[in-house]
């Protein structure tokens, strides 16, 4: 009987994630070409590049985005504990964060992204990167499921600056920073990006993931 309990309580865990993912993605994504600058990036600065605790990059990364917009050092320690949509293992649920975007008015767009081609998934990443807003992806790394936060751009020298609340640990509660003068912490190349992105995905649903955010 408790067998049975389990599988069901699954199954319908799994009804309710497909149709939260349908329900929340927009349908199309428009790209509109002339927006697009050689290169654009939102200020970040490296004091922000908090190292998270277990499972708390969903958190993490709102934190790092309404700090990047409201320009004010909110703690990603709260935004993890008042986080909601969040799964037995801690992992959050795309939901949680876009809630939590939200409601620190911060406005956001899900944009479906599947059918493009890998090349037109990141000229959509530039402009809208291109017209001030941050970006939020959730990626697949070995054995687990990561977001990190994108703040900016370069196509000459094909780089994105990049927030890893993973990344290397560094001094005082913060990661290493990679970029210097640039925002974020680490720079990926468009190949090491959407690597990363196409692996991403929870139980089947939420492949090719991005938040658009901004004020």
């Amino acid at each position: 009987m408790q067998s049975k309990t389990i599988i069901l309580t699954s199954l319908f865990s799994i009804i309710f994630l497909f149709g939260l993912y349908f329900f929340a993605i927009d349908k199309d994504s428009v790209i509109e070409l002339s927006s697009v600058k050689q290169s654009a990036f939102i200020e970040y600065p490296s004091e922000y590049n908090y190292r998270q605790t277990r499972n708390d990059c969903g958190p993490y990364n709102t934190a790092a985005v309404v700090r990047a917009f409201l320009k004010t050092s909110v703690s990603s320690t709260e935004f993890s504990k008042n986080i909601s949509w969040r799964l037995p293992n801690n992992y959050t649920l795309p939901w949680g964060l876009e809630k939590q975007l939200r409601e620190n008015n911060i406005s956001i767009e899900i944009p479906n992204v599947k059918k493009l081609s890998d090349k037109d998934k990141i000229v959509l990443l530039q402009e809208r990167l291109s017209r001030g807003r941050a970006v939020i992806i959730l990626g697949g790394r070995e054995n687990y499921q990561h977001y990190i936060s994108i703040f900016g751009f370069d196509s000459a020298s094909d780089q994105f600056y990049i927030y890893d609340s993973l990344f290397k640990r560094g001094e005082n509660g913060a990661t290493m920073d990679d970029n210097g003068e640039l925002p974020g912490n680490v720079t990926y190349s468009s190949q090491e990006l959407l690597d990363f992105w196409r692996s991403g995905g929870m139980y089947g649903f939420y492949t090719w993931y991005v938040i658009i955010a901004g004020k």
